[in-house]
């Protein structure tokens, strides 16, 4: 696998013809522990004005993905390794649903679709959880909003308050 870095959590495939292996999803690991946000994806798509992105990503057990909704765009998620929570809530941030993510070999939900609009968030439950993401490019930052019922990132101190809740609202551990 060869790859730019556009950032420590960002890379971009480097290859005419993009292969990866089970050895590159462990490099991409790895790379993610080394984050300071405790993740890392390589987006496949060539550009960020490309119009379908393709990426696979990594998020550790300690990253914080903030409850957020994509306003105009969908988003499909494959789950290639571990295991996870996706947490899918109302307007006033009360959770509507959870749903129990894993790898194939789980017989957990490996992949999902979900259309724009709905408020959403990750829980990982084990070291890492690798996944592939399509969504519909060009990137548009201010195409994701996030709630003000939330904390806003993982280095503020009600985050892990906020996790402790979730969890105990959908019987984790």
């Amino acid at each position: 696998m060869k790859y730019k870095t556009i950032n420590e959590a960002v890379l971009y495939n480097d290859e005419a013809i993009c292969t990866l292996t089970q050895a590159d999803l462990a490099e991409l690991s790895t790379l993610g522990l080394a984050t300071k946000e405790q993740r890392t994806r390589l987006c496949v798509h060539e550009e960020p004005d490309s119009l379908v992105h393709e990426m696979f990503i990594v998020h550790t057990k300690d990253t914080y993905v903030r409850p957020h909704r994509h306003i105009t765009k969908s988003e499909s998620f494959q789950v290639l390794e571990g295991e996870g929570s996706l947490i899918l809530f109302d307007e006033d941030g009360n959770i509507e649903r959870c749903i129990a993510l894993g790898s194939l070999q789980t017989g957990k939900t490996f992949y999902f679709k979900m259309p724009a609009k709905v408020w959403h968030m990750l829980i990982i439950q084990s070291d890492v959880i690798v996944f592939k993401e399509v969504t519909q490019g060009p990137f548009d930052a201010s195409d994701c909003e996030f709630p003000d019922w939330a904390p806003m990132g993982r280095h503020i101190e009600e985050v892990p308050d906020y996790i402790t809740f979730v969890k105990s609202a959908i019987n984790l551990k």
